[in-house]
Parts: C-alpha cells; structure tokens; sequence
C-alpha cells in the first residue's frame, strides 16, 4: 500500500495543475502540517536535543544532556557563510522559556536566555579537539596577541612544529587508507582472488586430515602441522624403529630355526682333546665330527627354505628330516659297520637303525631330531 500514497490523492475538479501546482497549495496547507504552522515567519518546529548539562533559570532544576525538546527554530543571522540558529522551547517543569544559539565561531551552543550552562569544560588541545579561536582574523585576541608579542609567537609557532611532527605519522597513515580504497573494484578483486587460493588450499589440507583419520580411525580435529613436528618426529624414528607384534615374533621363529642344533666347540679345547686320544678315539672322534656336520648342514637348510612361509608344526624347531643314501660319498651300510668295528656302545642310534632295518623300506629313514645326542660335545669326550 505504500507505494501507492502518491496516485490514490483525491484532485477536486476545479483542480488546475498550471494554477495551484500542488494539492498542499491547493487546500492551503504545508507537507509538515503543524510542523510548519508558522513558516510564514520563518519558525519550523523541531526535536531539539540538549547538548550539555544546564541549569533552569525559573525552577533552578538540572536538566541533562540529551533531554529533547519540541523548539521552534528559525534563522537569526550569518556568520560569514554559516547562519545562525536560534531555538526557543518551554521547560518541561515550570513555565520558562529556554533560548539557545548556535556559536559557529566556537563550534558550540550558546545559552542566551532563560538557561545556564554547568561549568565541565576542558581545554580543547588537552581533548584533542580544534581549538574555538581564530588566529588570523583582524581583531580577535589571538591575533592581536601575536602580533604584539613576538616572544609568544616564537613559542606559538615552536608547538604548532613540534605538533605537526607528532602527528605527521597519523596524516601519512590516513592518507595511505585513502589511496588504499580508493579504487574499491581492485581491491575487492584482489580479496576474492586471495579468498578462493586460501579455500583451495583450505580443502586440500581438509581432504589429507580426512584421509588420516579415516587411516587412523581418529575423531580428533588434526592441528597444522609445523616444522618443529617434522624434526622431532625424525629423531624419534632414527633412535628405534617400532615393530608390530607380528614382526617380532616372525624374527623369533626365525631366529630359533636358524639355529645349530649342537653346540660348536671351542678349538683350544678340540686340540688339547685331540692330543691325548688314541687312533682308536680320533676314529670315533671324526665320525661323529662327520654326523654333526651332515645333520646341521641338513637342517640349516631346510629351516632356511621355510623362512616367511606359513609353518605347519606348532612346536618350534621340531622338523622331520630324511636321510639320504649316500653322506659324502659313503653308503649308511658302511658307516654303520664301521660303528660295529668301534664300538656298539658308541653309537646308539645307528644300532637302532640297524636293528629295525629289517622292518622298513630301503630308500628314506626319518629321524627325529628330539632323540639326537651331541657327540662332539666336551662333556661326552670327557667321560669317554
């Protein structure tokens, strides 16, 4: 309904647009209606708003800043181009008038009838603020001063440098704000391309840290890295190296696979041993040298070939072996007889083998590794 305020107005038939031009002039009346009932002498009533604490003359009341009033403002004059207001309104607790008029000279309100003003002013250098003087102008007190007294303008003009000094990084910041959004098409252009670099990036750090927690089953949000981490997490990893469980006991299988089943002995003893023997003792002494090395050589590679493979046994270091037809050249016939010649005693588990030779077939004999007994051993050639 708004919008059609200005066509649905009633235009009577003596209406004559060349005559009256207006409705309002038509009918009489003025746009601000009560408003403007004295236009005709120059007064438009207005909400005049106190610009500082006062004191009312009729009541002796205080009356706040920023207590508004309706006040019938009209024009008094002209201060070179400025003019000059005057507002006159009623107190709002006795029957006094209140007069007011604008000090463009001072850059303040001038209470001129009916009001005085409270006494909380400041010097307007000390503030901050242009201060209400001219300096310039014939006749004012400032520039009759200094042009009386050389020794005060002097002084005058030292302040204003060392002001202007003070307050020249100021000015050359606002300026530099000034030339910055001057032209605000470039400057807005160079945000949104700096934002959608910045929201590239943004997404492709977002998708790795998705990616690594979903790898890592986390729900943590993950921080920035920085590189202080990278280091730090560099010398962690080259102090030790961590392994899961499964590789730890991977390398202990193969650790206990890998292994002699007997003992090598040490050479000093082998030479002190070897020099009190007997033809007969140095004998047995290389056959079973001979046994050894052919068991250890048999299992050695066996256990190496099933090394990282899936393993069948549960025990550990528990492999069935089969012997061969022939170790070294030699038949096991013959290095059986030539155990009977030693001595049957001696070599226990080839008499097994002889004794239950009959019962099984010619070609593979399995030999549990369990019931092996080191005859190389320093303990055996000690009690021998």
């Amino acid at each position: 309904m708004g919008e059609r305020k200005g066509q649905n107005h009633y235009y009577p038939p003596d209406f004559d647009y060349k005559k009256h031009k207006t409705l309002n002039a038509y009918h009489g009346t003025h746009a601000l209606r009560e408003r403007a009932s004295k236009i005709g002498q120059g007064i438009l009533v207005i909400r005049f708003e106190m610009p500082y604490n006062v004191w009312c003359l009729g009541c002796r009341n205080h009356v706040g800043m920023g207590v508004r009033y309706n006040a019938e403002k009209k024009k008094i004059g002209m201060y070179y181009t400025t003019p000059l207001y005057e507002f006159r309104m009623k107190c709002h607790l006795c029957d006094n008038y209140y007069v007011m008029r604008t000090d463009p000279k001072n850059l303040d309100y001038e209470c001129f009838e009916g009001l005085s003003r409270q006494k909380k002013q400041w010097e307007p250098e000390e503030n901050g603020q242009f201060p209400g003087y001219e300096r310039t102008k014939a006749g004012s007190a400032m520039s009759q001063k200094l042009a009386a007294d050389a020794m005060f303008k002097q002084e005058h003009g030292v302040k204003d440098k060392e002001k202007a000094d003070t307050t020249e990084k100021d000015l050359n910041t606002l300026e530099w704000l000034q030339e910055r959004t001057r032209d605000d098409y470039s400057a807005n252009s160079h945000l949104r391309a700096r934002f959608r670099t910045q929201k590239n990036d943004l997404n492709e750090q977002r998708a790795k840290d998705d990616a690594l927690k979903a790898r890592g089953g986390l729900t943590i949000e993950l921080l920035p890295e920085r590189p202080d981490d990278k280091r730090i997490a560099g010398l962690v990893m080259k102090q030790s190296r961590v392994k899961t469980f499964d590789e730890t006991q991977e390398e202990a299988r193969d650790a206990v696979e890998g292994r002699r089943i007997f003992n090598k002995p040490s050479t000093s003893s082998v030479n002190i041993l070897h020099k009190n023997l007997t033809s007969q003792d140095r004998l047995k002494d290389s056959m079973r040298k001979t046994r050894n090395k052919w068991l250890n050589d048999q299992f050695a590679s066996a256990s190496g070939s099933g090394i990282g493979e899936k393993r069948k046994l549960n025990g550990l270091g528990i492999i069935r072996k089969r012997v061969k037809e022939e170790v070294d050249g030699e038949s096991i016939e013959e290095i059986k007889e030539d155990a009977d010649e030693v001595g049957d005693s001696e070599v226990p588990q080839i008499k097994e083998e002889k004794a239950s030779s009959n019962g099984r077939s010619s070609e593979t004999t399995p030999i549990s590794l369990t019931g092996l007994v080191d005859y190389g051993s320093e303990s055996e050639s000690g009690s021998e």
